[in-house]
């Protein structure tokens, strides 16, 4: 029999319904075996004590010799769990179920598409390759990219293939939308950037410098994989959408489904579906090889560790994967400090001093009431707007040797976690030379003093066992200009933006947050699809392009023009107000809060920094973003409605 032939008779058998029930119950059998073998030995490894030692970065590091207390058994009890929890997170069994079960659907589909043998041999392919390239000294990490380019660019000819088969029902939506996707994988264009994405996943995880922490080497892949996919996808999806828009409409090859009994809401559609669809097979990939591409780094040995989440001093837990685990592999919330409390009474005669000190010179100049009276109002409203901003700076800011206190609430839910509060500050002072470095006391609720030394003009943080949360919920923390204990003051004073202190805790997991921001990546994609569109309806290709990547531009820098323009000055030295300064501002005003809420989601900033989307922010955005893809759908559809398509000339 002819190699052909045999291709053909395997091609049948993986085709025929007997072989596929077969497999399926194998591919289930075997996950189910899996997870029960992977029970078993975290079941033997569970009973293991963990004993925390006293060099652990959440316990007073002084020794006993200065004279210094005892750290308390609750905070000693506190630390334990915590590195109890984390220790924990190597052998849970959740997290393996999860993945076995992912894993497993995954292989069901690709069986019920009748490529079970063919996937087959790809994976053995892959071990194939990581066997070669480890036996040829080349390493582990060189062996695991060539599985996983592999792998990846299987998954996803696996999703195209169920996308076909999805969109191979009747109807004119499903008909544009089928066609959508076989234009795509006809443009070399759409095959660059599909190759630029997965070729990106893979080759990351090799280039991290292995010198540097373990933490950095997982912010650094998870900044530029999925910002990287992002950006790359988002890239294509405007490109194409405009493309499959415009030139089509140029070309007249329009004429031939106007023509027909299609729609104009079923074409805008059928593309947007089918769009939408090439995105979210893309950023599935994307996201299953940054998932396992950060397991793979997480399970790599932290600085200190002998091997994962082993100390080399012995047992405990070291300051890298204390700091992996709890401020970047996480997803915590944020809490800023309570704005100072004013006696109100006395701020508005404060104010009613500076209106009569500023409205002195005009009085005796002008005689009309009514100008008097809006010149009045105007500064009224300027002087509070002032005063109040002034008065919140002097309270962010502390002198040489002084004190501040500031409380933070809405903290109840951390008291009792098993995850460390993580106080996060970063201070300015004068030009924030970085040759000088000052030393900052504090002191947090029922604990001692700290003396922590501060280089200027940098994030830094510090974590905190949750037992300074007091019964309301709150933390108090008191910051000294100065060290405490050696009775030195700092040369100058310093100060810190609303943004730049903060505690947070961990409010939920990694793998959990990571998906709902990846959801929220593709809820941004299917906009910016209906968006390249609208502006296709009735623009030539350069027109629209220029359009819909200048509004994607603006909507994802829309955070960055509403932070700088709070450093923004709309007015010279005098007073005097500055009208292109002016214009400039509110330009960007408009801008920025126009893409607000999409600019605020920021699912990749909250992956990389380990913030956590919640559930009422993640509604919101879908609120938003689908209203606003419906309002441009509808503004297509009336364009196209009101365009003459595929008039009938005669000749």
């Amino acid at each position: 029999m002819k190699f052909s032939d045999r291709l053909a008779s395997l091609n049948r058998l993986q085709q025929s319904r007997g072989f596929k029930i077969v497999a399926s119950c194998v591919v289930v059998a075997l996950c189910i075996a899996a997870v029960l073998a992977y029970s078993v030995t975290f079941a033997s490894r569970a009973s293991e004590s963990i004993i925390t030692p006293d060099s652990l970065p959440l316990t007073d590091p002084r020794a006993d010799a200065d004279g210094s207390p005892p750290v308390p058994r609750p905070e000693l009890d506190a630390t334990e769990r915590i590195v109890n929890d984390i220790l924990g997170t190597k052998q849970s069994i959740g997290a393996v179920t999860v993945g076995v079960t992912i894993f497993g659907l995954l292989a069901i589909m690709v069986v019920w598409l009748g490529l079970g043998l063919s996937y087959l041999a790809l994976a053995l392919l892959g071990v194939a390759l990581a066997v070669v390239c480890i036996a040829a000294g080349r390493g582990a990490d060189l062996g695991i990219a060539a599985a996983g380019l592999v792998g990846l660019f299987a998954a996803f000819a696996a999703l195209m293939q169920a996308l076909r088969l999805a969109f191979a029902g009747s109807g004119p939506v499903m008909a544009v939308a089928r066609l959508v996707l076989a234009e795509a994988m006809r443009m070399k264009v759409s095959i660059i950037f599909i190759i630029l994405v997965v070729l990106g996943l893979c080759i990351l995880p090799i280039t991290m410098d292995q010198t540097q922490p373990l933490r950095y080497r997982v912010q650094s892949f998870l900044q530029f994989s999925t910002a990287g996919s992002f950006w790359l996808i988002a890239i294509l999806v405007l490109s194409f959408c405009v493309s499959t828009v415009t030139l089509e409409q140029r070309d007249k090859i329009i004429w031939q489904t106007m023509t027909k009994p299609v729609k104009p809401w079923e074409y805008i559609l059928g593309k947007w579906l089918g769009v939408s669809s090439l995105a979210a097979a893309l950023l599935v990939v994307s996201a299953t090889g940054i998932f396992a591409f950060t397991e793979y780094l997480r399970a790599q040995p932290a600085v200190n560790e002998k091997e994962a989440f082993v100390a080399s001093a012995g047992e405990g837990i070291t300051e890298d994967r204390l700091i992996l685990e709890t401020q970047v592999l996480t997803a915590r919330t944020v809490v800023r400090p309570e704005p100072l409390r004013l006696n109100e009474e006395q701020f508005q005669k404060n104010i009613e001093a500076r209106i009569r000190a500023e409205m002195a010179a005009a009085e005796a100049t002008i005689t009309s009431p009514e100008v008097l009276r809006a010149m009045r109002q105007e500064v009224s409203e300027k002087v509070e707007e002032s005063l109040r901003k002034e008065v919140q700076i002097e309270y962010r800011a502390i002198p040489p040797g002084g004190q501040r206190t500031y409380r933070f609430l809405g903290l109840g839910a951390a008291r009792d976690s098993n995850r460390p509060l993580i106080f996060r500050f970063k201070f300015d002072s004068g030009s924030n030379r970085p040759d000088e470095q000052f030393r900052v006391t504090f002191s947090f609720t029922g604990t001692d003093l700290r003396v922590q030394p501060v280089t200027l003009g940098q994030f830094q943080s510090i974590p905190v066992s949750p037992i300074v949360v007091d019964s309301e919920g709150g933390v108090t923390v008191g910051v000294i200009n100065g060290d405490r204990v050696r009775m030195v003051a700092n040369p100058s004073d310093i100060v810190f933006s609303p943004n730049a202190m903060e505690i947070s805790y961990s409010s939920g997991g990694f793998r959990t947050n990571f998906f709902k921001c990846i959801a929220v990546l593709w809820l941004k994609l299917a906009f910016l699809a209906m968006l390249a569109i609208f502006a296709s309806t009735f623009l030539s290709f350069p027109v629209a392009c220029l359009v819909a990547f200048a509004v994607f531009l603006a909507a994802e820098g829309a955070t960055f023009i509403s932070n700088a323009l709070e450093n923004y000055s709309t007015e010279d030295h005098d007073g005097k107000t500055l009208i292109l300064q002016t214009v400039v501002a509110k330009i960007a005003e408009v801008v920025s809060g126009a893409f607000r809420v999409y600019s605020d989601l920021r699912p990749t900033a909250r992956i990389v920094d380990g913030l956590a989307l919640s559930w009422m922010e993640m509604a919101g955005g879908i609120i938003v973003l689908s209203g606003a893809t419906l309002v441009l759908f509808a503004g297509a559809v009336y364009i196209f409605r009101r365009r003459e398509l595929a008039t009938y000339s005669g000749h």
